[in-house]
């Protein structure tokens, strides 16, 4: 038997150790926020720990037990095992023997010892720092669109850098409409630009709902400079065909009809693009009956300065 089968010798310093009551809750409290999912209980999934809610954190000496056990007893890797108790040890070590020292003993590979002390900062809320060894070139990516997703959606990660920074990094396969969706807006709270082009490497269907979802967070944004910059940008942008004509059905008979600024958004488009005799084939849309062609050739003047509500 390996020295890290055996509790007792792992835990040599204090074999009746059990995790504190601040730990424990801070631990609860770390995993509501990260939508009731840590990533350790992920990786104690992956060596078939069955309900590892129940398991960690430990709330007892036994409890603590239970978990070496399940861990030792699957059927993983040794360096799949002693990367859980090298993530465990990392809560503990101020009671016993580093985490560092334990890694060094079971020669443990630098590329497990990189992960692990990243999603341990990850799960705690150190997002910044956490990234400085998810984003090591040693990883191959392990559950990174549950990274990219926590980045984008964790109550306490302000920063709307970090996920652009991770995703540039890493360049994960992003396949999950949720992880898509969360995503996507922060690329588009970053770049207009940015996030049209990469809407386009989907599906149409995918494609055009991320293009009317681009629209809705412009015209959504907080009423300022930045939404008037973000709105001028977007109605500026080479679109496609197709984009042009999601473009109009959306702003006009769509959901985004009722969007603020939506009827000026698509004047404004249809101005730019030369079309302006399609406007007034579309005034019926907003319940204009007369529209005045001349008033829209200084409409995109009005919705540069940022004076959307002008033009109403």
């Amino acid at each position: 038997m390996a020295e890290f089968e055996n509790f007792d010798v792992l835990f040599a310093s204090d074999r009746s150790f059990a995790y504190g009551e601040q730990t424990i809750t801070q631990i609860l409290k770390s995993r509501r926020a990260a939508h009731n999912e840590l990533l350790i209980d992920k990786l104690l999934k992956t060596l078939g720990v069955a309900r590892p809610q129940d398991l960690y954190p430990p709330r007892s000496n036994q409890s603590l037990r239970n978990l070496h056990s399940q861990i030792i007893e699957s059927a993983s890797p040794d360096h799949h095992k002693q990367s859980l108790l090298y993530y465990i040890l990392k809560d503990t070590q101020d009671h016993h023997t580093t985490s560092s020292d334990f890694a060094r003993a079971a020669f443990l590979p630098q590329k497990y010892r990189v992960f692990i002390d990243g999603i341990w900062l990850l799960d705690r809320g150190d997002f910044e720092n956490a990234l400085g060894y998810l984003t090591e070139p040693v990883l191959i990516p392990t559950f990174p669109e549950d990274i990219l997703y926590l980045l984008c959606t964790h109550p306490n990660q302000q920063d709307d850098k970090l996920p652009l920074a991770y995703y540039y990094t890493v360049s994960p396969a992003v396949t999950s409409p949720r992880v898509t969706e969360a995503f996507f807006e922060k690329l588009a709270m970053n770049s207009v630009t940015e996030a049209l082009s990469w809407s386009r490497q989907y599906d149409e269907p995918r494609h055009r709902k991320l293009f009317e979802h681009l629209i809705n967070i412009v015209l959504s944004g907080p009423e300022g400079e930045n939404r008037a910059r973000r709105s001028v940008e977007l109605i500026h942008l080479p679109f496609s065909k197709e984009e042009e004509a999601w473009f109009e059905a959306y702003l006009t008979d769509g959901e985004g009809k009722n969007l603020h600024g939506a009827k000026e958004a698509y004047r404004v488009r249809t101005v730019a693009t030369g079309k302006c005799n399609a406007i007034a084939g579309r005034a019926d849309a907003y319940g204009d009956k007369s529209d005045h062609l001349m008033e829209w050739s200084r409409l995109g003047s009005s919705y540069e300065q940022g004076s959307m509500t002008s033009a109403r």
